[in-house]
């Protein structure tokens, strides 16, 4: 063996053995199967993916939606581990951070609209002041409304009726089959996001004018990002933070937010615990189903 051969021969034993590249670490992601109520059952697996795809985008971390079924267990499994990062409503966030304190917001949406509000609406010349003037009325309900209106309803109900009911529930597949319904006298009042209602009055101009505001609701607190402290290491809380925050600054980035209903995000905005526990006692619990 020549000493040119020797050498070489020394030398890759000397190298050190590549390893296997490692499998990228994939963060678990929570959000609450109730923030799909208006998504259609088929679709749902696909709107998880925005999210993921702009985490991907803004930060290069791999994630995977988890669904668990509303934001206590989101809570529970942020607060044990099994999950990484969480998406909560504002009054979700109340409810959870009294159940696990050691949750942080770390980021904040600017969701369109920006004013996350809730409203009941009769005809125009409905003479009912409130729902309590509505005792043995009918209520038009969709399947797909949110939970914040879901919410706003139920405490009207709870403040307002005192014990009375309606004489009928009409379930609707859509927000806008509800309002017809109240349009076309068939049910005396219905709820409504104001999302909703904005297209509503968009699409039938001359239509929305036969109908009134019975009632409208305070602001609810953002959607946020949220994590328990200690939970990840803080350079991966401060990329995930500072990534979604300049989500905003890239064409790509912001496509995928337009699909979720969201303008940018921002730094959770001051007061912000203040009105998300405000929100936990005007709404102490998630709304039941009719």
């Amino acid at each position: 063996m020549t000493r040119a051969l020797l050498a070489a021969a020394a030398a890759a034993a000397l190298a050190p053995i590549s390893a296997p590249a490692a499998d990228p670490v994939v963060y678990k992601v929570g959000i609450p199967k109730t923030a799909f109520r208006d998504v259609p059952a088929e679709f749902q697996p696909i709107a998880t993916l925005f999210l993921l795809e702009l985490m991907k985008e803004q930060t290069g971390l791999d994630g995977e939606v988890v669904r668990p079924k509303d934001a206590l267990a989101v809570a529970r499994a942020l607060d044990e581990g099994e999950l990484a990062i969480a998406m909560l409503r504002g009054q979700e966030y109340g409810w959870a951070k009294e159940k696990c304190p050691e949750l942080v917001a770390i980021a904040s949406a600017v969701e369109r609209p920006k004013e996350i509000r809730a409203f009941l609406l009769v005809r125009y010349d409905c003479k009912a002041t409130g729902l309590g003037d509505l005792k043995g009325g009918k209520l038009a309900l969709a399947k797909t409304l949110k939970d914040h209106p879901r919410l706003f309803l139920a405490k009207r109900r709870s403040d307002e009726m005192r014990g009375g009911a309606f004489a009928e529930t009409i379930k609707t597949d859509t927000v806008h089959d509800a309002i017809h319904l109240v349009l076309d006298g068939k049910a005396d009042v219905t709820a409504t996001d104001q999302g909703a209602w904005t297209t509503f009055k968009r699409l039938y101009p001359g239509a929305s004018k036969n109908l009134r505001v019975l009632s409208e609701s305070d602001p609810f607190p953002p959607a946020v990002l949220v994590v328990k402290k200690g939970g990840l290491d803080e350079a991966i809380v401060r990329k995930i933070r500072e990534g979604f925050l300049a989500a905003d600054k890239t064409a790509k980035s912001v496509r995928l937010m337009t699909f979720m209903h969201v303008e940018k995000f921002e730094a959770v905005p001051a007061g912000y615990e203040k009105a998300a526990d405000k929100c936990r006692k005007e709404y102490p619990a998630a709304p039941a189903d009719e």
